[in-house]
C-alpha cells in the first residue's frame, strides 16, 4: 500500500499542479475575450462616428440641393414667366389662320393665293400645311402668315367668301391650338 499511497499522492500534486495551470489559462483566455470585446467596442463606436457624419453630411447635402431646386423651380415658375411664355405662345399663333373646307390637292399655295385673291388681298405667307391625317374628307391647312396685321384684314373679309361660287364652303377661322 505504500506504493499506491506515494502514487496517489503524486498524481494529487500534478492534478494540483495541473489546475493551477488550467486555472491560469482561463484567466488568460478570459483576459484575451475581454480585450477582444473592447476592440470590439471601439470598432462599433469608431463606425457610429463615421455613420453619424455621412448622415450629417447627407442631410446638409439635401438641404443644399432642396434650396437650390427650390429656387430653379420658383423662378421657372414665377408668375411673371408663366405670363410670358402664354404670351409668347399666343403671339406665335397670332399671325395664322386656318382654313376649312379646300379640296385637297398638291396645288395648296396656288388654291391659296386665289382665295386670297378672292378676298383682295395679297399678304406674304411664311408656311402653309395641313392638319391631320389624309382622309376621305379636306384636311383643314394653316397658314402662317407675316404679320397680324395681314390675319386680322382676312379674318374681317371671310364672310365674303358665303357669297362666292369657288370658295363658298371654305372656312376661315384663327389659329387656337
Amino acid at each position: 500500500m505504500g506504493y499506491e499511497t506515494t502514487m496517489m499522492k503524486q498524481y494529487e500534486k500534478e492534478l494540483k499542479s495541473h489546475s493551477k495551470e488550467l486555472i491560469k489559462t482561463q484567466r488568460a483566455l478570459v483576459a484575451a475575450q475581454e480585450e477582444l470585446l473592447n476592440i470590439q467596442r471601439q470598432l462599433l463606436e469608431k463606425r457610429e462616428v463615421e455613420i453619424t457624419a455621412v448622415q450629417s453630411t447627407a442631410q446638409e447635402e439635401m438641404k443644399s440641393f432642396a434650396s437650390v431646386l427650390e429656387k430653379k423651380c420658383a423662378s421657372a415658375l414665377a408668375p411673371k414667366k408663366i405670363q410670358s411664355a402664354i404670351v409668347a405662345a399666343s403671339e406665335d399663333r397670332g399671325c395664322n389662320i386656318i382654313i376649312h373646307g379646300l379640296e385637297e390637292s398638291a396645288e395648296i399655295e396656288t388654291q391659296i393665293k386665289s382665295l386670297f385673291t378672292e378676298l383682295e388681298e395679297a399678304p406674304k405667307m411664311k408656311s402653309v400645311e395641313r392638319l391631320g391625317k389624309q382622309s376621305s374628307s379636306a384636311r383643314p391647312v394653316k397658314v402662317v402668315l407675316r404679320s397680324r396685321d395681314a390675319q386680322m384684314s382676312i379674318l374681317s373679309k371671310k364672310s365674303l367668301l358665303k357669297e362666292n361660287d369657288k370658295f363658298g364652303k371654305v372656312f376661315i377661322s384663327p389659329d387656337r391650338t
